[in-house]
């Protein structure tokens, strides 16, 4: 990679953040202000961010660009819209297993009957509304349906997480799963039909964006008491060695894919960016705090500080792309 293939990257990535912004600020400032008005109190301000500022908004702007230009054309007006919906419910979903501890079969019905529901919370309401515009405009809401089932199968293994006693080799199994499936769900929005091995292609792919959720939400599953790769570990060096692998079967998996070449080195060099580097700079930083403990890695001894990686400081922004530039692609 070259500084220009940096600088093009930088900007085709802002660019996506600021049209996504622009875009939820017109397709669901109705829908949110409606929810915060009529709000029973089961939806509080972390669930709007998840909505405006993360899921809905790194969906469309980082996944579905990547694979917009993984096939050749951007995203169609329906793609986005139903990207979007996708995002704006994926933390709302995650909720009713972390946050409001659904029966596992109520949120199967809101899967399988979402018609027949109306929801009996503000935030089971919510969800309601973006699953239902999600399935109206979904390419192949089937398809989708099929994957989020898997999603669904997916966060009940990982419940395993909120107690101890799982193997490293168990929790990779589902973080891989968890982030892979859920990458196929967000796919199935999309009108062009799946290349031979793209299905394992993306779930490596989705796995690897898992592993990298983990590694910068280490000091909210600290507190939570979940069991990651990252508060399991005593030293960071194996984790990086895990993700690297990770990265590097996942790419090489996107390489062999019947897609024109140009497009595919774009792609992985637009998830390098947004991703990989930026994970890498992190576990740089939770590194680091092994040596004021004694060379081990101990997040419970570890403030906030040390374990949130800010990276809107210029130092992380220069660090990111120093490890862009190391990617081979």
């Amino acid at each position: 990679m070259t500084i220009v293939h940096a600088v093009q990257n930088i900007a085709a990535l802002k660019n996506s953040v600021k049209k996504q912004h622009e875009y939820i600020a017109s397709e669901l400032n109705d829908v949110l202000e409606s929810a915060r008005q009529t709000n029973d109190g089961s939806l509080d301000e972390s669930d709007f961010k998840k909505i405006t500022h993360y899921y809905g908004l790194a969906v469309p702007a980082i996944l579905g660009n990547s694979l917009g230009v993984l096939r050749g054309f951007g995203m169609t007006k329906k793609e986005r819209l139903t990207l979007t919906y996708q995002g704006a419910m994926t933390g709302l979903f995650d909720d009713f297993f972390d946050k409001y501890n659904l029966h596992f079969d109520d949120i199967k019905s809101f899967l399988d009957n979402p018609d027949k529901k109306k929801g009996s919370s503000s935030a089971e309401k919510l969800f309601l509304t973006f699953y239902k515009n999600a399935l109206e405009y979904a390419a192949k809401p089937v398809v989708m349906v099929n994957y989020l089932r898997k999603v669904y199968e997916a966060q009940i293994e990982s419940k395993k997480q909120a107690a101890p006693g799982l193997t490293q080799d168990e929790i990779l199994d589902i973080t891989l799963k968890k982030g892979g499936l859920s990458v196929l769900f967000y796919r199935a929005s999309m009108i062009h039909p799946f290349e031979e091995g793209e299905e394992e292609a993306l779930m490596q792919m989705g796995g690897l964006m898992q592993f990298g959720n983990d590694i910068f939400d280490i000091y909210k599953d600290r507190n939570n008491h979940i069991q990651t790769l990252l508060t399991t570990t005593k030293h960071i060096a194996p984790i990086r060695k895990l993700f690297t692998a990770q990265q590097e079967k996942s790419f090489s998996l996107i390489k062999q894919l019947d897609y024109e070449l140009k497009n595919k080195k774009k792609c992985l060099q637009l998830i390098a960016m947004s991703l990989c580097a930026r994970c890498y700079v992190c576990l740089d930083q939770l590194e680091n705090n092994e040596t004021t403990s004694q060379n081990l890695f101990a997040p419970e001894q570890y403030d906030r500080e040390q374990l949130v990686c800010d990276m809107d400081k210029t130092r992380n922004k220069i660090k990111t792309i120093k490890y862009f530039l190391k990617q081979r692609i």
